[in-house]
């Protein structure tokens, strides 16, 4: 599902996360950019409620999109290394898919897409990657997946009064970088604009997409961050986004940092999301991009903004004192 909201209004929090918490309904991906779109997933059985109730708690001036019939496909590790991620969006681009969305974690990349493509993206994928538990794309589609019924069995009901997260990462001294590509067929350029990256000595710890309303323009929005010692790189990736892509025009703001939480599997686990959200803008706190999928939330903040935004999600998830 995809929401677009006026520019300049965060409506997250009160449009999205909060009705879709109130009525116990999980999110299984959600991707978001400051003050106009996100895009989530949620169980296909809960797609049409959930498309209700963001519809009744939207503006007049907001609009809402739902796409039935997709899937989620990730990858992981890619330890931030841009040539992982530049090659899994390239095959994607390759095969030819109908992007719905892309997130990050710090451990994997995912995609939300149609789900008529399924064979062809993974069989694509192999192309690309080796994967240490299936030699073929027949091996990966004769692995069964559990029962459904064992799968509702095993997801947590969340009834903490603290909820539980394994541990919460800081990452101050980021770059965040944003550009509105015109369709989905330039994103084998950009896939190709982040393989070179990796030759700036370049980490990019949080990438999203989201697509337009009617799929033919896409917001993207990545962090950079160096891995190696070296100059400021910030014209040297603006020439190499824009020998790719000559039409778009990025925008760097900087510095900003980033908060990762990790675990347990948010998808399983309904309010996560709204939980966090509601104290940070009691806060103050400005959220430039977020990104949801496996086991992570990722936040993108101002840098100035990074010691508030520490205290309070450490008063709402309860995590190791010390995190590393």
């Amino acid at each position: 599902m995809v929401s677009s909201f006026p520019r300049g209004e965060n409506r997250l929090g009160p449009d999205v996360c909060a009705p879709l918490a109130l009525k116990r309904i999980n999110l299984t991906f959600l991707t978001h950019v400051a003050g106009d779109r996100v895009a989530f997933c949620t169980a296909a059985p809960a797609g049409e409620t959930a498309l209700t109730l963001v519809k009744s708690h939207c503006t007049p001036e907001a609009a809402v999109h739902l796409q039935p019939g997709t899937f989620i496909l990730s990858i992981y590790p890619h330890d931030k290394r841009p040539e992982i991620i530049g090659t899994f969006i390239r095959s994607l681009a390759r095969a030819r898919l109908v992007l719905h969305g892309l997130a990050s974690s710090p451990s994997a990349i995912s995609a939300a897409l149609s789900s008529r493509r399924k064979k062809g993206a993974v069989q694509e994928l192999f192309q690309h990657f080796m994967f240490s538990g299936f030699q073929s794309p027949q091996d990966f589609f004769a692995a069964q997946p559990p029962p459904e019924e064992y799968v509702q069995k095993v997801v947590a009901t969340y009834q903490e009064k603290v909820i539980k997260v394994y541990w919460i990462v800081p990452q101050p001294d980021l770059d965040l970088w944003g550009m509105v590509v015109p369709t989905a067929d330039v994103l084998e350029g950009f896939a190709n604009a982040l393989l070179e990256l990796a030759d700036l000595g370049l980490a990019i710890p949080f990438l999203v997409a989201i697509p337009g309303l009617e799929g033919k323009e896409f917001m993207l929005s990545f962090s950079t961050i160096r891995s190696r010692p070296g100059p400021e790189y910030g014209t040297d990736v603006r020439l190499l986004l824009k020998r790719h892509l000559p039409d778009i025009n990025p925008m760097r703001l900087v510095p900003v940092a980033g908060i990762f939480l990790h675990g347990p599997h948010f998808g399983d686990r309904y309010g996560i999301v709204s939980a966090m959200l509601r104290p940070l803008e009691a806060a103050g706190v400005s959220l430039l991009a977020l990104s949801c999928t496996i086991s992570s939330i990722s936040l993108i903040i101002r840098q100035q903004e990074l010691p508030a935004a520490l205290l309070v999600l450490r008063d709402v998830f309860e995590a190791p004192v010390e995190a590393h």
